[in-house]
């Protein structure tokens, strides 16, 4: 396996759940960087430069984004990095903070029943705001007040074993990255 992994994002929460994974996942002897590129056609614009700079100094790249996100799909496919892998976030990826619902009835106080798998959801970050926005007017959480607030209140407790159980892109992305420790 190489050494060094390096995970490009969208935005700024996206790289709070990446972040966890990688504590989660990812040996402490592995090196890893988290970068947030802005936006999903910058990402998928710019993710095979990065790459090739990364790739150079030995770092495997793996690129996440937002599956429901407006994007040009041919930028993916016209990526020439073998160091390269996409793996998006069916629909987005508030859907993998969904999937571990007892993280987001500690985060917020109430219960979360899904669909799951996460996937299933539409619009997981309209379901996770307006969770958390009940959570404040039903009196169960009053210091969560921001979006970003929403995403550190879930990760405190949220685990990956649990998740990847309730969504199937949030897998596809843990088998990824096992595949390469493995090789």
């Amino acid at each position: 396996m190489s050494e060094k992994l390096a995970f490009l994002c969208e935005g700024a929460n996206d790289v709070l759940v990446v972040k966890s994974i990688v504590r989660q996942l990812v040996p402490d002897r592995v090196i890893t960087k988290v970068r947030q590129l802005g936006g999903v056609n910058r990402l998928l614009k710019e993710a095979d430069r990065h790459a090739r700079i990364l790739n150079a100094k030995g770092y495997f790249v793996i690129a996440i984004y937002d599956e429901a996100d407006d994007k040009d799909e041919n930028l993916i496919l016209e990526s020439e990095s073998p160091g390269l892998i996409f793996v998006p976030a069916r629909r987005k990826i508030e859907a993998w903070l969904l999937a571990d619902d007892d993280a987001v009835k500690r985060a917020s106080g109430l219960a979360f029943r899904g669909p799951f798998p996460t996937d299933r959801i539409e619009d997981p970050k309209a379901v996770l705001l307006h969770h958390f926005y009940r959570a404040v007017r039903e009196r169960k959480r009053s210091y969560i007040f921001k979006e970003r607030d929403f995403f550190k209140a879930i990760l405190l407790n949220w685990d990956l074993e649990r998740a990847r159980r309730k969504n199937i892109s949030l897998n596809v992305l843990y088998e990824s990255i096992n595949r390469k420790r493995r090789a």
